[in-house]
């Protein structure tokens, strides 16, 4: 045993070197040999013995067991041949007596073959088949043992039969293994369980053989055919054996349906498989020994294994014809012979796919009469929808064949097809039957089971399933194959539906392949069909379309075909006439198309037409409407028009002789007439024939006959001409004759046509002239006249558009032309007229410039005495306005430095501390005016920016000195700093007044107002003074922040209860706080009022407030202070409402306010009457206030409708009144609030048309009795009273509050500039200057006034009229000192001749109406001239319904007109004139409220230049209602919604608050506005505070979101939806780039600004917003869930940590929650936004695959809470649904119009391998867990499979992805190899279908616009195909049927990407270097296909997945799977 070497190589080549020794040798050998041979045989006995006994002996040890089976082994290894046999027949022996395990004793057998040797090895496999042989007993129950052994024990263990190993290592072996298989089949002959048990052993080694592709094995394949032959030969006439037999049958008719195809050549294995099949079935001894159900049965088998071979091999382009053979011998004549069959649906359509493009005339043959045979003789009921596949592949023989034999099969086909009923009657049908096949033959079953089912659906069913279905499947077809997909056209041909019919067709037409035998079936269908819509389908859609440029031979065919319809002949030669014939002129239009798709026709068409236009003089007689010579005569004319416009600089030429022919010589129809103008109008327009040259020569004639005959339609044509002439623009004399002659004769004649389509077509043609051509042949020359009658009177809608578009041009051009000054807020024009009041006035402004020009150098200096200097600094406040001229600019770019350097700066923070009001009542209430015309003029007119920086910095440091300051005075100062800054912007309509006035708001609210949060000084009574009236003129500002202005009002009202509770009885103003909320109270109702953005609610609020006031005033129970408040502000609340109730509301509330006016004005003359009555009665304090503000009521109201007889009884009231309060001693001191009213009742008297009258001596009287009173009372109250009244008689209105003066036509002014002799006043207020500036300590010298001679001397020249004296050269008068020693009297003085200098400098501008507290735009277009303008005209009339009585408006309904008005301002460009469009649009929406959507689209183009505007589009969206009853009855309500959440409502806010669009293309209103030259200066962008909008982003979400109590809305409502979706997508366009540019590569858009700071805190804000909203809804319904929860997702997560923070919770027993479904899916979309956006790290990635699992479980959960189950279970699915599209999409794309790159490629191959990786970790993680494994394999890597590798073409791609070099197919056919190689070219072409579909406003942006939709559009097909293939959740009215044919559908698919793989693999591919250590993945799919808790479904699943990545299995280790 020593000696023996061990062996070099194995199996029986080294055993047949060795047994061949010498003869000396051999006796040697021999002699030893049979001494060792009995040694060697006791010593195996020995160890035998001992085995046995230790199996049984527990004392036993392990390791001597071990020892003694060694050695056995050993003597079985070794190579004395005896000793070999009787140790394995001993190991044999061991395993029979149990002494030895089975399993043990086959590992030690597989070990000891790789060293056996010679006669050893013979004696190894001997014993191995005994060992083989005693499982095959056990298994089968003929022996009784303990060891189990599965009969499956080979089947799928890494190829581990011992057989295998053999074969491979040495194929001479095969005779001994079929020997011993014999043998082992032979053990029990007698018994067919054991032989079935024994087979199922030897069948791995069987499979090897036959199935295996490594060409070793070809030899052992025949071999092992003849021994299964053998074997049933052996026992197919033994009845006992007839289950083997069966078996035997079924396992032969397996392997073809598991035998892999190779693409290169057919399989000489599987031919001999499918013929020893064939001879055997077609045996005699067959057809007797097998029953006739299972030979059915078998012979079924075979032919379907045929079959099917051969649709997989001609799918390939591979021969069939051997197969084809061989099927053929199945059918024979004989005796006894039953031939195989198949019912007729599963064999014919098989039939007919193998006929169509057979590739040789023998398989024709064959087929033909296969199906010949099949149809005369089948006995089963034939449907017309299965048999009528056959028509395309019979056309096609029939159009190929020379055999009459086969033509004449063909056409006795045909004739049965024809025969067969075209009904089905639903009870001979019977079920489709559903063969076990694979590859095409299994897609084919499955389209019939498809066309079965949907052959009678209806057309609702058919676009449900459409939509449905995925990309490439239809109705018809499920796409698998394009040649059955043509079969499945061709049966729905004969449909009886023709629309199904019609729609087949064209389809049809469509398929490239067969183009000839398309032609020729369509005109059999053309013969037979008696449709007339389908006939004429055919000839003008479906013929026409088969021609193409390439194909000569079917445009031959097709142009016969027609020509025969022309010519009435068939095959007429050239020249032939043209036969006038309803078909001859379908005809024409039918060459009309073909010359479209093959130009090469032209030709013959051109003859066709010239041959008709000869042939047309001929008629003896016009032809009559429906004759055939009118039919020809208006397709030929059709057909030039269409060639004309389809290509008119090519073919013109050669037409219009044609024309010209017919013109000349012709009588022709009308319609014809229209037709040829409208061809030259299309020659025209293309630019081929000149219009003079046109109108010349043909249509000047073809004009004055339609002008004659007036005939519509012609004119109506000619109309379009005149547009054409119109709209060139040729300047030369002789065109613009042509113009004038067209305009003037032709057009305008027909505007007063009673015809609307004629005056509509005339108005359109006059559009396209000029405006002042437009303007000069209107029939109306008033534009207002315009308006009302041809706008608003117009009756027809389409006159009425033309009408509109005319207007537009109008104004359009009006405004191109309009004045820049026009553009803003016509403030700087000069109304004085008069040369004289010219003078006057200047002279006085002159003086008054003087002295503000002195006092403000004196205050400025210090040089004025420190008693007066609190008043110069009031003083100057309001000379700065009169003096200091606007800056240019600030230097050093605007710094912080240059603006605190600056004068004015200086200025303001010395008047906080030099400012008091400590002086008089009259300072306190007009204080605020002062310091906001501080400010005027501190801004830089032409640029917003520098303002706005000088604003914040001066806001900056005045409110830092009001927190650190400890003066109240000063801090009260450095507040109404702030407010007249804010005001002064508000003037100046800037817009930052708006952001300002808010901010300061809420600011005060916060540290001023609350107890708990205001310091010692914010609580000191000047402090809250400010406060109060800082708000009263803040609030109105920010009147659409309902929100601030409810805070506001509540802290009114709050100290009005309580001052009802405190009131005391004191008669003095004891607290200027209490003085100050009736003051201010009053003043901020007043701004609310007249604010022009006064919604419904704050009219509401503003109603309610003002009766409280009423109830005040009656009930008198208020104190002293605050009483006199309210009646001394009182008169500003009377002017905001009267100025404020519009025409349309004098009927309404507005009624209501004017009565509660007149009413406390009545009250007031009460109380004043009472007061005469009983001039000595004591008044209490209530009284007393209503007393002194009785005549502030009185003179300060609004008198506009106050009669001459009202106003002398009010003066002589106040008179009365007046002398009695100077009678009584306790009223001297409240003097003021009699003189000063009255003193302003005398200047508004003042009546310029009357210049005689007594109001001017009463005026003049009451200035020298004021001025002597100042210069020698000794009464310093009266000085001070006579000092402020001086100021009323100069026009001062100390009752209006911050305000430009409002100058109208009465008072001193009016007199000034229309008196004839305005001089007069000259000394009188020379007298009243000298005093007040005497007083104040000025020493000017003023002029006694200017003559006419002075003219010339300039306005500008203020030296002329008023001179500085020198203080050293004056000597004070001695009768005036005592006036001078009244200091007091001195700074109110001062503080007078301010505001007159101030009052005086905006003297004689217009009349704006505009008051602090309202828009800074103009009220109305007054200033536009009425009789010439168009925007006035317009504007006017969208105000002229409204102020329409109620039975006017009634007659008729101004809605459309109204409507085309709104749209025209909409199409105007950017930027308007400013006007307020406020009041006008909320209430023309009020009017009408079908006018929202118009509105919204004006407002929101124009709202970037116009703050009225966008205070229109907050309030509405502040008011937003998701249903709104007042606009649920109106067609465009919906409409109107989207446009609020959409780019034009929402959208335009967001841009305004600083967030631009960042989707591609720009904004059109701020494109339009930066092309108008000279406009960027005078119209202001406007900007809106971020908080605002944060605030509205907010409320829309809780009403879109949220119900009224807070909770979520859970209802379903599709339109709800589209506005959540619409309301996001905004958002999305406004704070996130597109995904293309996301990621770590991303880039700003080249046309999007970066954004400023407070864009960007503003976008933190609304992120903060949208995860709060995010982390609070929850959604049961996936698909709107999904929707907007990813939105939500992409806007707000930014990073894990948000998604964290939502608090999920996905571990442990959160699964087992009743909403765990729907925390799941949040977390999934959660996590792939995150992930698509490029924010997780590699590491976090791995958070998908978490969230997989936690589906998975929720999945595999067994609960008893039915409600929750199936919802959490199908969210859970739908979660994996969201994650496996998120993983194929990948980092940052998004849906691309481009091609797919090769880099893309690679890097979704990538992708895709990193994910398979991850999903496969995680289910070898959950391989314990058997439920959630499996739903994970179905679900996760069943999805990725579908989802990755759908299409069959893909495998090519797959196997690139694992790193294989691409092979090229050697014959792709015609199927689905012409799809492409990639999933995502699928998608995009679908994004592509879906671009097209969408109406898109904005070219670029609208296609980056809608990447929301489409994204949700491929996600949500992607999630139709996951459920209806992979789905575990079944709905309840899922239709079971359909849902198997769709699995089917997949499966199929995926079985047809084998043949693909096989290829590859046998093409020699190898695996790159990169790709070596991916096979871990086929790894890992093994062992879980060899778990043995795998069911036999997954198994099979992976199964399918291995055999498409066989190449992956490492070196070594390549096997084949059952």
């Amino acid at each position: 045993m020593a000696s023996i070497k061990k062996p070099q190589q194995l199996g029986i080549f080294r055993t047949n070197s060795d047994s061949q020794p010498t003869s000396a040798s051999t006796t040697t050998t021999s002699n030893t040999t049979t001494t060792h041979r009995s040694v060697n045989v006791q010593k195996i006995t020995s160890l035998s013995n001992q085995l046995t006994s230790s199996s049984s002996a527990a004392s036993n040890t392990n390791n001597g067991r071990n020892l003694s089976l060694a050695q056995l082994w050993s003597q079985c290894a070794s190579l004395v041949a005896y000793t070999s046999s009787v140790a394995t027949e001993a190991m044999i022996d061991l395993v029979r007596k149990d002494a030895l395990d089975w399993n043990e004793a086959l590992q030690g057998f597989e070990n000891a073959l790789s060293t056996a040797q010679g006669q050893a090895l013979a004696n190894m496999i001997h014993s191995l088949s005994n060992l083989l042989i005693s499982a095959a007993e056990m298994a089968s129950g003929s022996v009784k043992s303990k060891v189990h052994i599965s009969k499956s024990v080979f089947t799928t263990k890494n190829n581990r039969h011992p057989f295998i190993a053999l074969i491979m290592t040495n194929s001479q072996m095969e005779s001994i293994l079929f020997t011993e298989m014999d043998r082992i089949l032979d053990h029990l002959p007698d018994s067919p369980q054991y032989r079935i048990a024994a087979f199922d052993i030897l069948s791995p080694f069987l499979d090897f053989c036959l199935l295996d592709r490594h060409e070793r094995t070809l030899i052992a394949s025949s071999a092992t055919v003849l021994w299964v032959s053998k074997t049933l030969n052996a026992c197919i006439y033994d009845e006992d054996l007839r289950p083997f037999v069966t078996h035997l049958l079924d396992y032969l008719c397996s392997v073809p349906t598991r035998f892999p195809l190779d693409r290169s050549q057919p399989s000489a294995t599987l031919q001999s498989s499918l013929r020893t099949l064939v001879d055997f079935y077609c045996l005699p001894s067959t057809q007797l020994a097998l029953d006739a159900e299972y030979k059915a049965e078998f012979g079924g088998r075979i032919l379907m294994a045929l079959l099917s071979w051969m649709a997989d091999l001609r799918r390939y382009g591979l021969p069939t014809f051997p197969l084809m053979l061989t099927a053929q011998a199945l059918f024979r004549s004989r005796k006894g012979y039953t031939a195989p069959s198949l019912s007729f649906n599963t064999l014919w359509p098989l039939l007919s796919f193998l006929l169509m493009n057979s590739p040789t005339v023998d398989e024709q043959r064959v087929l033909v009469s296969w199906m010949h045979a099949v149809m005369t003789t089948t006995e089963e009921h034939v449907e017309a929808m299965i048999a009528n596949l056959a028509f395309l592949p019979i056309f096609q023989v029939m159009g190929e064949s020379q055999s009459e034999d086969i033509s004449k099969k063909c056409a006795d086909i045909l004739q049965k097809l024809e025969t067969i009923p075209k009904t089905t009657n639903t009870t001979l049908v019977a079920e489709i039957e559903l063969r076990a096949t694979s590859g095409v033959a299994a897609m084919i079953q499955t389209e019939v089971a498809h066309l079965r089912r949907n052959w009678s659906v209806s057309e609702d069913e058919q676009d449900m399933e459409e939509e449905e279905a995925d990309a490439g499947e239809t109705l018809f077809s499920l796409g698998d194959d394009d040649t059955f997909a043509s079969l499945i056209l061709t049966t729905y041909m004969f449909h009886p539906d023709e629309i199904k019919r019609i729609d087949a067709m064209t389809r049809q037409a469509q398929v490239e392949e067969g183009r000839l035998v398309t032609l020729v079936l369509f005109i059999y269908v053309l013969r037979v069909d008696s449709s007339p819509l389908v006939k004429l389908h055919l000839l003008q859609e479906a013929i026409p379309s088969l021609v193409t440029s390439k194909d000569e031979m079917v445009t031959a065919k097709v142009l016969r075909t027609i020509l025969t319809l022309i010519h009435g002949v068939p095959n007429a030669p050239s020249g032939t006439k043209i036969m006038n014939t309803h078909m001859g002129a379908v005809g024409v239009r039918i060459l009309f198309l073909i010359w479209k798709r093959q130009p090469r026709v032209w030709k013959t068409l051109r003859h066709v037409i010239h041959s008709w236009v000869e042939s047309r003089p001929r008629l003896f007689k016009t032809p009559l409407k429906g004759e055939p010579e009118y039919d020809m005569e208006v397709a030929v004319l059709a057909t030039i028009r269409d060639i004309c416009a389809y290509d008119t600089a090519g073919y013109a030429e050669v037409l219009i002789p044609f024309l010209a022919n017919l013109l000349g010589s012709v009588e022709l129809y009308a319609s014809s007439i229209c037709t040829i103008i409208e061809t030259m109008n299309l020659t025209v327009e293309a630019e081929v024939v000149e219009p003079r040259a046109a109108w010349n020569v043909l249509l000047c004639h073809v004009g004055e006959h339609a002008s004659r005959t007036m005939h519509p339609g012609m004119l109506q044509e000619m109309c379009v001409f005149y547009g054409i002439v119109g709209s060139r623009n040729e300047d030369t004399q002789v065109y613009l004759d042509l113009r004038e002659a067209v305009l003037v004769n032709y057009i305008q004649p027909l505007l007063t046509s009673e015809d609307p389509e004629v005056l509509a077509a005339a108005l359109k043609a006059l559009g396209c002239f000029t405006a002042p051509e437009i303007a000069s042949v209107l029939p109306t020359e008033s534009p207002s006249l315009y308006i009302r009658e041809k706008v608003l009177e117009a009756n027809d809608t389409l006159v009425l558009d033309e009408y509109s578009f005319i207007l537009e041009k109008l104004v359009r051009f009006e405004l191109s032309n309009m004045r820049r000054g026009l553009f803003k807020e016509a403030g700087s024009k000069k109304i004085v007229d008069s040369a004289s009041g010219t003078q006057e006035l200047d002279r006085l402004q002159g003086v008054l410039s003087v002295v503000a020009g002195n006092i403000l150098q004196k205050w400025q200096s210090g040089d004025v005495n420190p008693g007066l200097r609190i008043g110069y600094a009031l003083s100057s406040l309001l000379c700065s306005a009169v003096v200091e001229k606007p800056v240019d600019g600030v230097s050093e770019e605007g710094s912080a430095e240059a603006i605190r350097a600056r004068q004015s700066y200086r200025n303001v923070m010395t008047a906080v501390k030099d400012v008091a009001l400590t002086d008089h009542l009259i300072e306190r209430i007009s204080a605020l005016e002062g310091w906001t015309a501080l400010f005027d003029n501190m801004w830089v007119p032409s640029d917003d920016v520098q303002t706005q920086t000088i604003a914040e910095i001066l806001i900056a440091d005045l409110y830092k000195k009001i927190t650190d300051g400890y003066v109240p005075a000063h801090c009260a100062n450095a507040l109404f700093a702030i407010t007249g800054l804010i005001l002064s912007l508000h003037r100046h309509a800037h817009p930052a007044s708006t952001v300002q006035s808010s901010v300061l708001a809420k600011q005060l609210l916060q540290d001023f107002v609350r107890p708990e949060t205001m310091s010692d000084i914010g609580g000191s009574d000047e402090v809250q003074f400010a406060v109060l009236v800082s708000l009263s003129f803040i609030t109105p500002l920010a009147a659409v922040d309902e929100k601030l202005v409810a805070s506001v009002l509540g802290v009114f009202t709050d100290s009005l209860d309580e001052d009802a509770v405190n009131s005391n009885s004191s008669s003095d103003i004891t607290s200027w706080a209490s003085f100050g909320v009736g003051w201010a109270f009053c003043n901020l109702l007043a701004g609310l009022v007249g604010s022009p953005t006064k919604t419904a609610e704050l009219n509401a609020i503003c109603n309610d407030t003002l009766l409280r006031l009423l109830t005040i005033f009656e009930l008198n129970t208020a104190s002293f202070a605050l009483t006199l408040g309210l009646l001394m502000a009182f008169p500003r609340l009377s002017v905001a409402i009267t100025s404020s109730a519009s025409p349309g509301y004098r009927d309404g509330q507005g009624g209501d306010d004017a009565a509660a006016i007149q009413k406390i004005k009545e009250m007031a003359r009460q109380d004043l009457e009472k007061f005469l009555d009983s001039q000595q009665q004591a008044l209490s304090a209530q009284k007393l206030a209503r007393l002194l503000g009785a005549p502030w009521v009185l003179a300060f109201s609004d008198r506009t409708d106050a009669s001459p007889e009202e106003r002398q009884g009010d003066t002589g009231l106040l008179d009365r009144a007046f002398l009695a309060a100077t009678g009584r001693r306790d009223l001297q001191s409240q003097l003021v609030h009699f003189t000063v009213p009255f003193c302003h009742m005398i200047h508004t008297n003042l009546d310029a048309r009357n210049p005689s009258s007594s109001e001017i001596s009463l005026l003049t009287g009451r200035i020298h009795s004021l001025v002597n009173l100042i210069r020698i009372t000794p009464t310093s109250a009266a000085r001070h009273t006579a000092v402020i009244a001086l100021g009323s008689l100069f026009g001062i209105d100390w009752c209006q509050g911050p305000t430009v003066a409002s100058v109208g036509n009465h008072g001193l002014f009016s007199y000034l500039t229309n008196s004839t002799n305005p001089t007069a006043m000259a000394s009188v207020t020379n007298s009243a200057l000298s005093t007040l500036t005497e007083l104040s300590g000025l020493f000017i010298s003023i002029a006694a006034g200017a003559g006419a001679g002075d003219a010339t001397a300039g306005t500008g020249t203020a030296a002329v009229f008023a001179t500085i004296l020198p203080s050293s050269k004056v000597t004070p008068n001695p009768k005036s000192m005592l006036m001078l020693q009244d200091l007091k009297a001195g700074r109110l003085s001062a503080m007078v001749l301010g505001h007159i200098a101030c009052h005086f400098q905006r003297l004689g501008q217009v009349d704006t109406g505009k008051v602090i507290g309202t828009s800074s735009e103009p009220k109305d277009y007054a200033r536009l001239p009425v009789s010439t303008s168009w925007l006035r005209a317009l504007w006017d009339g969208l105000w002229e319904p409204l102020q329409m009585g109620t039975a006017q408006r009634a007659l008729k309904s101004y809605a459309k007109s109204l409507e085309l008005l709104l749209y025209t301002v909409h199409s105007l460009p950017t930027p308007l004139p400013a006007v307020n469009w406020f009041p006008l649009l909320t209430q023309l929406m009020s009017f009408e409220p079908s006018l929202m959507a118009p509105a919204v689209l004006m407002a929101s183009k124009h709202a970037t230049t116009s703050t009225s505007l966008m205070e229109f589009l907050i309030m509405s969206l502040s008011n937003f209602k998701v249903k709104d009853g007042s606009r649920v009855d109106s067609a465009d309500a919906v409409t109107a919604e989207e446009l609020f959440v959409g780019e034009e409502g929402l959208g335009r806010i967001l841009t305004l608050g600083g967030l631009p669009l960042l989707v591609q293309g720009e904004d059109q209103a701020l494109a339009e506005l930066d092309k108008v030259r000279g406009l960027d200066g005078l119209a202001k962008k406007v900007t809106l505070p971020g908080s605002r909008v944060v605030d509205l982003v907010e409320k829309l979400f809780r009403v879109l979101f949220f119900n009224a109590n807070g909770t979520i809305k859970t209802e379903e409502d599709p339109e709800v939806e589209v506005l959540q979706l619409v309301f996001l997508d905004t958002l999305g366009h406004h704070m996130r780039r597109p995904r293309s540019s996301a990621g770590p590569n991303r880039t700003r858009l080249s046309n999007q600004p970066a954004l400023s700071d407070d864009a960007k805190e503003l976008l933190g804000e609304l992120r903060a917003v949208v995860l709060r909203v995010f982390y609070q809804l929850s959604f049961t319904r996936f698909l709107t869930g999904q929707r907007v929860l990813r939105r939500l997702a992409d806007l707000s997560l930014m990073s894990i940590s948000h998604l964290d923070a939502a608090q999920l919770n996905l571990s442990g027993s959160v699964v087992d929650q009743p909403d765990a479904g729907a925390r799941v899916l949040k977390e999934a979309i959660g996590v792939a936004s995150l992930y698509r956006a490029g924010y997780l790290t590699s590491q976090q990635e791995g958070r998908l695959t978490q969230v997989a699992q936690s589906a998975l479980l929720i999945l595999s959960r067994d609960t008893h809470e039915a409600v929750h189950e199936s919802t959490n279970k199908r969210l859970a699915e739908s979660a994996i649904s969201v994650l496996l599209y998120a993983m194929n999409a990948g980092i940052g794309e998004r849906p691309t119009t481009e091609p797919i790159t090769e880099a893309q490629l690679r890097k979704t191959n990538t992708l895709r391998l990193t994910w398979l990786q991850r999903i496969l970790d995680l289910l070898v993680l959950l391989s314990s867990q058997s439920e959630v494994y499996t739903n994970g394999l179905t679900l996760l890597l069943g999805g990725a499979v579908l989802l990755w590798w759908e299409d069959p073409m893909e495998s090519r791609s797959a196997l690139q992805t694992f790193g294989f070099a691409p092979v090229s197919a050697t014959s792709e056919g015609h199927g689905a190899a012409g799809r492409g190689d990639d999933a995502e070219a699928l998608l995009l072409s679908m994004a592509d279908d879906h671009e097209h579909e969408q109406e898109s406003g904005s070219g670029a942006a609208a296609l980056s616009m809608d990447d929301n939709i489409l994204e949700d559009d491929m996600f949500e097909q992607w999630h139709s195909r996951f459920q209806q293939s992979v789905s575990l959740v079944m709905t309840d009215n899922d239709n079971d049927g359909e849902q198997g044919y769709r699995h089917r559908a997949v499966s199929d698919r995926l079985s047809l990407i084998l043949p693909d793989v096989v290829m590859t693999a046998r093409a020699g591919v190898t695996v790159s270097a990169a790709a070596a250590s991916d096979n871990q993945i086929a790894s890992r799919l093994l062992r879980m296909a060899l778990d043995p808790q795998m069911g036999a479904s997954q198994r099979q699943f992976l199964v399918v997945l291995l055999r498409r990545m066989e190449e992956l299995v490492p070196s070594g280790q390549s096997w084949v799977l059952k």
